[in-house]
C-alpha cells in the first residue's frame, strides 16, 4: 500500500485501486470534499509535472471518456488544482509521489501487457 499526502489531496494505491481523498476547507473551494476511487484498468495514462523552485508539481490520472482540457502555457498547475483527477504536490512531497508514479506505471503496463493463457 502506497499512501502519499499532497498539497491538494491524498492518494492511496493498493495495487488495484487509486483512491484520491480530499478534506478540509481548501478541498471545498476547489473540486469538493470526498473520495474518488479508480481501478487501475480505468487509468489510461498518468500525466506528471515535477515541482520546481517556485511552482508546485502535480500528478494527473487520465481516464477514458474523461473531460480533459488542455491548459494554457504557464497555467498547468493552476488547472490541476481544479481537476478532480489531479493532486498537486510540493517539492518536498515529490519523492513520495515519484514512488507512487513508478508503482502506477508498472501496474498500468501489466494491465495492458500481453495476457498469457494457461497451458492446455
Amino acid at each position: 500500500m502506497i499512501d502519499v499526502k499532497g498539497h491538494t489531496g491524498q492518494v492511496q494505491f493498493d495495487g488495484q485501486f487509486v483512491t484520491i481523498t480530499r478534506t478540509g476547507f481548501g478541498a471545498r473551494l476547489t473540486v469538493g470534499k470526498g473520495e474518488k476511487r479508480l481501478h487501475i484498468a480505468q487509468i489510461s495514462a498518468v500525466q506528471w509535472k515535477p515541482a520546481g523552485l517556485m511552482v508546485n508539481g502535480f500528478i494527473q490520472f487520465t481516464v477514458p471518456g474523461g473531460n480533459e482540457q488542455r491548459s494554457a502555457f504557464g497555467s498547468q498547475t493552476r488547472s490541476a488544482v481544479q481537476d478532480e483527477n489531479s493532486v498537486v504536490f510540493t517539492r518536498k512531497q515529490q519523492p513520495e509521489f515519484e514512488k507512487l508514479r513508478a508503482a502506477l506505471d508498472q501496474a498500468i503496463a501489466a494491465q495492458h501487457g500481453p495476457q498469457l493463457l494457461p497451458p492446455e
